[in-house]
C-alpha cells in the first residue's frame, strides 16, 4: 500500500454534501434571477398583445378593402387606413 496514493484517493474523493450545497447555490441563483426574468415576460406578452391588435386591426382593413366594389365607401376606406397608419409602427 502507498501512502500517497491513499492521500490521492482521500483528496479527490467527492465530498457527500458538496452536490448538495452546489444544487442549493444554483437555486439561489435562480430565485434571484426570478424578478429581471419575470419583468422580460411582462413586457414579452405586452409586446405580442400589440402585435395581435395590429394584426386584427390589419384584418378589418383588408376585410374593408375586399367588401364588393357596389357597396363599398371610399372616403370611408381612406379614413381607416389613415388611423391605422397614425397607430401602426
Amino acid at each position: 500500500m502507498q501512502i500517497g496514493g491513499d492521500m490521492e484517493a482521500l483528496n479527490t474523493r467527492k465530498n457527500p454534501l458538496g452536490g448538495r450545497l452546489s444544487r442549493g447555490a444554483d437555486t439561489l441563483a435562480k430565485l434571484r434571477r426570478f424578478p429581471s426574468r419575470f419583468q422580460e415576460l411582462e413586457q414579452e406578452v405586452q409586446e405580442t398583445q400589440r402585435l395581435h391588435q395590429r394584426v386584427a386591426e390589419l384584418t378589418d382593413i383588408v376585410a374593408e378593402i375586399l367588401v364588393p366594389a357596389a357597396d363599398r365607401d371610399d372616403e370611408r376606406i381612406r379614413a381607416v387606413l389613415a388611423k391605422y397608419n397614425e397607430t401602426s409602427f
